[in-house]
């Protein structure tokens, strides 16, 4: 029995806080990590923080450093049990914090009396009415030096603690701001399942027990932002993350590591099936059986009439919490409106309610409005490829003695042939804008640069996760017959080590900002081009001058020399690079001639699509100019049109 004893004292179960240390996010799901710190003496059954929202039980992995875990158990719980354990766990923490907050703004209104008082310390003067009874009184100076320095002591401790009080009930009330907030969510959110994790350990001595399981809920996107300093050529890229999630727990204080991959959901490996080809010699009927309707159940009784839940009564008393003034916390009343003022300040978290509310009135909390869908993996799914061969039955055969003949009537058969996947498989397709689609197939991941807080259906938080600084090569491309101003362009190549994916990317010019733009997949040493937005100190001029003339001796030709000039003037104190571009017309028309004449300095020349393109470097506080001439040949008075 005394054996029994100790081994029913040995399995009782031990309830342990197990934070959230890391997560992996995905592009549509997250792998939370769990650690939990311990000290074992033989076999102990440990109950783990409970599990929300959309948690995988299948994915549920416990690992233990310095024990040997012999048995897991996984329980759901119900959404009112869940309820209930969670209410009672932050109605006692507000309970907790209103005691703290109590006891602390005493002590800080006592040591504001004595505060008071040590300030009141004043020497008196005799009343004059005994002035002339009897003779001052003589001074003794020996007692000044101690009551000085124990007023100046006295007076530093206490603004010391004071200080002290005030910090502390800062804390405390920002604490209980969350437990405030958690009350309103548990009070007005929708009730959902959760999932019980008791693993049994075996050991002795401390113990390192990890929790590891997938949730739903949860997404990044990739963002960049990019800095040119144009007085150095180099761009300062930064890479973020943009994660969210509504899994139902909050990760705090986590470790994150983004990741592009998929993770593998199946676990057993395909088989090849025989493969056969032939044609069906003929029809055997099946006899089926007969399927017998069978009597509609009767009807249901009518529903008892509902007794009120501890789950509901408990939502009651978190919304109150939630409405309640705070224990010890004055009211203030202006114009109107009635403002929680704490002692120290304006607090930049509080709420001010407008209008005129009734003590004693309900106040109604109501839920959040849900986040819009994440895009899921399936989205744009296509239906599989299939190989048809057509086989078309035209003479006769012989097997074994047995022949088949064909006939005009036989129609056309299409058989399926190769090796095509099951008519329920279909292609897996990715939402171009996950990670997993911007990536390009690549397993990629980022750790975080620090640990981050991302509450659950908090919104989405930008996620830090390098800094690079590479070199850039900008010029400023002119198209001076379509626009006056000059755009400015970098031209970079990835110095980077590793893939980067996808993404938006904002782009500055030192502290301007430039736009956005679309960034593909980078991989390293890629050459990629930025647009950064319009140089309006850099203006090109164009003009052109026209010459005319008439040639042949029969049929009289008019020819006009067209002659364009391009200036470009550099406003900055150092070389401008710049790239000009311009064109000439081009025609279809038999009877109409235009011919490119020269170019000066030398252009690049599309004969496809008649464009010139310069590569020039115009001088500090200088001036470059170019030229291009053509020659246009039509028949005389013919009157000519332009279309694109």
């Amino acid at each position: 029995m005394l054996l029994l004893g100790l081994l029913g004292f040995g399995a009782l179960a031990t309830a342990v806080d197990a934070p959230i240390t890391s997560v992996t996010v995905y592009s549509d799901q997250a792998r939370v990590v769990r650690t939990a710190q311990l000290t074992l003496s033989g076999s102990q059954r440990v109950e783990l923080p409970l599990l929300h929202g959309a948690v995988d039980a299948s994915s549920v992995r416990v690992e233990a450093e310095g024990a040997e875990v012999s048995r897991v158990d996984l329980k759901p719980v119900s959404p009112e049990m869940l309820l209930a354990t969670e209410a009672r766990k932050v109605l006692d923490a507000l309970d907790r914090l209103d005691d703290q907050l109590t006891r602390t703004r005493s002590e800080r209104e006592a040591c504001n009396t004595q505060l008071s008082a040590l300030r009141g310390l004043n020497p008196q003067p005799l009343p004059e009415g005994d002035r002339d009874k009897a003779p001052p009184p003589r001074l003794d100076p020996s007692g000044w030096n101690a009551a000085s320095t124990f007023w100046i002591d006295t007076l530093d401790k206490l603004q010391a603690r004071l200080r002290e009080l005030d910090a502390r009930i800062r804390d405390l009330e920002r604490t209980r701001e969350r437990q405030l907030q958690e009350a309103s969510r548990l009070g007005g959110a929708p009730r959902s399942p959760g999932l019980e994790v008791a693993p049994t350990l075996s050991g002795s001595g401390p113990v390192k027990l990890t929790l590891t399981y997938v949730t739903g809920n949860a997404r990044w996107f990739p963002r960049y932002e990019l800095q040119l300093a144009p007085e150095t050529n180099r761009v300062q890229v930064s890479f973020f993350g943009f994660v969210s999630q509504e899994s139902g727990e909050d990760w705090q204080d986590a470790v994150l590591t983004l990741s592009t991959a998929i993770p593998a959901t199946a676990t057993a490996l395909p088989k090849l099936a025989t493969w056969k080809i032939g044609q069906q010699e003929r029809f055997i009927p099946t006899p089926a059986p007969l399927v017998r309707p069978s009597r509609p159940p009767p009807p249901l009784p009518p529903p008892l009439p509902a007794e009120a839940k501890e789950s509901d009564q408990l939502r009651q008393r978190l919304l109150a919490r939630v409405q309640a003034t705070p224990a010890g916390q004055t009211e203030y009343v202006v114009n109107g409106l009635d403002v929680d003022s704490p002692a120290t300040g304006i607090n930049a978290d509080a709420s001010v309610l407008a209008g005129n509310q009734a003590p004693g009135s309900t106040y109604e909390a109501k839920p959040p409005p849900a986040p819009p869908p994440p895009p899921s993996l399936a989205a744009g799914s296509m239906p599989p490829e299939e190989y048809l061969e057509e086989v078309v039955v035209t003479g006769s055969h012989s097997f074994g003695g047995l022949t088949s003949s064909s006939r005009p009537s036989v129609p056309t058969t299409t058989l399926g042939v190769g090796l095509a996947p099951p008519a329920a498989w279909r292609r897996p397709a990715v939402d171009p804008r996950l990670p997993a689609s911007l990536a390009g197939g690549y397993d990629l991941a980022f750790p975080s640069a620090r640990r981050e807080t991302i509450p659950s259906g908090g919104g989405g938080r930008l996620v830090p996760l390098f800094t690079e600084s590479w070199p850039v090569k900008t010029e400023r491309k002119l198209f001076p017959a379509l626009a006056r101003d000059a755009f400015l362009v970098a031209e970079l190549q990835s110095p980077s080590k590793q893939v980067l994916p996808g993404g938006e990317a904002s782009l500055f010019v030192g502290s301007d900002p430039a736009g956005t733009a679309s960034l593909k997949l980078v991989a390293p040493g890629e050459r990629f081009t930025l647009p950064l937005g319009v140089d309006r100190a850099v203006r090109p001029v164009r003009n052109v001058t026209l010459v005319e003339s008439e040639k042949g001796f029969i049929s009289k030709d008019e020819e006009t020399l067209y002659r364009v000039t391009l200036e470009v003037a550099n406003p900055y104190a150092f070389p401008l690079p710049v790239r000009i571009h311009d064109q000439w017309p081009l025609t279809k028309d038999k009877d109409v001639e235009i011919k490119l004449v020269r170019t000066e300095p030398y252009a690049k020349q599309d004969k496809v699509k008649g464009a010139l393109e310069w590569e020039l470097t115009v001088p500090a506080s200088g001036k470059t100019v170019v030229s291009f001439e053509y020659t246009l040949r039509r028949p005389k008075g013919w009157r000519l049109s332009q279309s694109q």
